[in-house]
């Protein structure tokens, strides 16, 4: 495993894939969330909203095994940075305090 992590200082700015310049996050479409094939996933502490088959095949448990299990308390970061894929970027955004816990979304993109 092995990752570049990139904070995003405004977390409404758009995200575009640095390999193609596709908008993955574009907050003026209705359809805000666009992956292109770069996009190994898209999450937020609170669950995921995207993933790619490639990446959740690295992960040593299954987005419906983590969330089967998500009353013992979600760490998505940890669930991400634990995955075997070779080589990945993370962008972080935090989206501010919901019930006094800090939350971020993560964008992960190939290498």
């Amino acid at each position: 495993m092995a990752f570049q992590l990139i904070t995003l200082e405004n977390s409404q700015e758009n995200v575009t894939c640095p390999h193609c310049q596709h908008a993955v996050i574009d907050w003026n479409e209705e359809q805000y969330l666009q992956p292109c094939e770069h996009t190994l996933f898209i999450a937020m502490d609170l669950g995921f909203e995207f993933i790619a088959d490639e990446f959740e095949s690295t992960m040593s448990r299954s987005v419906d095994e983590i969330h089967a299990h998500d009353d013992q308390g979600l760490n998505i970061f940890q669930e991400l940075t634990n995955s075997s894929y070779p080589e990945f970027t993370i962008y972080k955004a935090s989206l501010g305090a919901v019930g006094g816990q800090e939350i971020s979304r993560y964008i992960g993109f190939t290498g």
